[in-house]
């Protein structure tokens, strides 16, 4: 019913969504940790946990491990800080600051570009900005992987728990 209802009102929004051209650098991210600034002695930037094949990225030796700090001397703290700078400087070059083992550097990166769906919703005086689908699928898709580990994880503290709830139990039933 759930997946109905989507279909329902996702297709007729895609059929009234603007193509748009944004820029595109082809690397996934992850949020730097507290500990992990601390042990830097770093106050932002966003850890390069993927470059994809062919990107921008990767053609400017951008790795993965990579702690990407500025862009054109705009400090990145997170994801959409990154996501705004790229999205709107398609194919043009920019000049990105990274920290790569304990050390700080700059790299010259052409950016691509990539056709996306906006879908944009006008009504006077407000304007809705949804995702694209790109966004949302990235919003909603769960990674397995990750998923999968933190269920082991889980396991295992909980057989702990057991273990060292049953301890608890031998010592305070003598």
């Amino acid at each position: 019913m759930k997946r109905i209802l989507i279909i329902a009102i996702a297709v007729p929004l895609l059929l009234f969504a603007e193509e748009e051209t944004i820029g595109y650098l082809g690397v996934g991210i992850a949020k730097l940790s507290e500990a992990t600034k601390i042990a830097l002695d770093i106050d932002y930037g966003i850890l390069v946990d993927k470059v994809y094949e062919q990107s921008p990225a990767e053609k400017a030796d951008i790795k993965m491990g990579d702690i990407i700090m500025e862009i054109d001397g705009k400090k990145i703290y997170d994801y959409k800080d990154l996501k705004q700078t790229v999205a709107s400087r398609p194919n043009e070059k920019i000049k990105m600051h990274i920290y790569r083992s304990r050390k700080k550097m700059t790299k010259n990166v052409e950016l691509g570009e990539k056709e996306t769906k906006k879908i944009k919703i006008d009504m006077p005086d407000i304007e809705v900005d949804i995702p694209d689908i790109g966004e949302l699928k990235k919003m909603i898709v769960i990674d397995k992987e990750k998923l999968s580990e933190e269920l082991k994880t889980l396991k295992k503290e909980i057989e702990q728990l057991k273990l060292d709830l049953k301890e608890l139990k031998e010592k305070y039933t003598e």
